[in-house]
């Protein structure tokens, strides 16, 4: 009796489904090839298909368009919603969610999807939905909460989790960053989420923010003196395209190299205009000492490595007592390792922290080990000149 219910329940909601295709379809005929598709593969079951299908609509912009996709969930798609791919739907009904007028019924839009969340992947994708919902209202306070199960659920997932989901993991991270403050972890974030998320996957209208955003975070970052994996990501083709960020490239170049002449152009040029660079004027300019004082040592042959005070303040542009306060900052960030000498002013450097290569940057290694093995081959032909005389004696 029970199972006969059910039959007749589901076969009035599938009618009802159907129902609104037909009045979809008249009522928008442009559309009507994607309302007969629906239908086509609903009643012939076809629900991979359907699944991809449902899926490609939403770049379609009639169903950008709200409430279209949160009608065609409520009215059709939630009566069979049990036979699609639980990823999938959840970023179907991601998407859906959008088209609710308020924050408030969005979160119960979400919340009320019990279906997804017997699926691992689709649970973590809808509640990083929520984090990013609860961030643009400026409540915060339980993003952390499932933040922390999201990663326990990724940690614990056994297989390949689908990319799109760390995708929507470090995004929603790198927004709760950014709405703490925390331009390091804002950063080591937004590289994560860019190891996931091919640019072209980013809206157009987010790029040049997102890029933005990202570059700011690497430069006043505390704990981040490597620009080179940034650099090679094609984010920074969207920073050298635009009209208005462009100059936050070049800073960033600048940073890499250690150019402090180029940063104090650029800054002249934009602390009127950009009141984050001039908020963060006094570290930022100890930054880019820091960086000329190890791309000076990393250019130096490694017997090489004691440094005067005097060439350092003239390298960094900074007062000769302000040397010794550069390299103990530098020291305490732990990007050198050394020995400072007051009696003879000199600092001996022992350890460089790694940083990713640019192509000049590796092209000038190549040339230090071209001159190290010709030191090799030098030293090897005098010991071979001379071993006989040491044998014989």
């Amino acid at each position: 009796l029970n199972l006969g219910i059910c039959r007749k329940v589901l076969a009035r909601m599938s009618g009802t489904g159907l129902s609104y295709l037909q009045e979809m379809a008249t009522a928008f005929p442009a559309e009507d090839s994607h309302f007969t598709a629906l239908s086509e593969l609903f009643k012939d079951k076809l629900w991979f298909q359907l699944t991809e299908k449902l899926g490609d609509l939403l770049s379609v912009s009639h169903f950008q368009q709200p409430p279209h996709l949160l009608d065609l969930y409520t009215k059709f798609v939630k009566s069979f919603e049990k036979d699609l791919n639980k990823l999938s739907l959840a970023q179907f009904m991601i998407a859906a969610s959008r088209q609710h007028e308020d924050y408030k019924s969005a979160m119960k839009f979400l919340d009320s999807a019990e279906i997804v969340k017997k699926d691992p992947q689709a649970e973590v994708m809808c509640n990083m939905e929520k984090v990013t919902r609860m961030i643009e209202a400026g409540e915060l306070g339980a993003c952390s909460t499932l933040l922390e199960g999201a990663k326990s659920s990724m940690d614990k997932f056994v297989g390949i989790m689908d990319p799109v989901v760390h995708s929507s993991y470090y995004k929603s991270h790198f927004l709760f960053s950014k709405a703490k403050n925390d331009p390091t972890k804002m950063f080591s974030n937004a590289l994560l989420y860019l190891s996931y998320t091919p640019i072209e996957k980013i809206p157009e209208t987010a790029r040049e923010a997102f890029a933005y955003d990202v570059s700011m975070a690497a430069l006043v970052g505390k704990d981040i003196f490597n620009f080179g994996e940034l650099l090679e990501r094609p984010v920074t083709k969207v920073l050298a395209e635009s009209k208005t960020y462009a100059w936050a490239l070049d800073l960033l170049q600048a940073f890499n190299t250690g150019d402090i002449k180029a940063y104090d152009d650029i800054f002249a040029q934009k602390a009127s205009s950009q009141p984050f660079l001039a908020e963060n004027k006094k570290f930022l300019s100890i930054k880019i000492r820091i960086l000329r004082l190890m791309v000076t040592v990393f250019n130096r042959p490694s017997h090489q490595r004691a440094i005067a005070f005097e060439e350092i303040a003239k390298t960094c542009d900074t007062k000769i007592n302000e040397v010794e306060f550069v390299v103990m900052k530098a020291f305490s960030l732990g990007v050198l390792r050394g020995v400072i000498d007051q009696v003879s002013q000199t600092i001996t450097i022992t350890w460089v922290q790694p940083r990713v290569l640019g192509k000049d940057q590796i092209k000038g290694m190549s040339k230090r080990l071209k001159e190290w093995s010709e030191e090799v081959l030098k030293a090897t032909a005098d010991v071979e000149e001379h071993s006989g005389e040491i044998l014989h004696e």
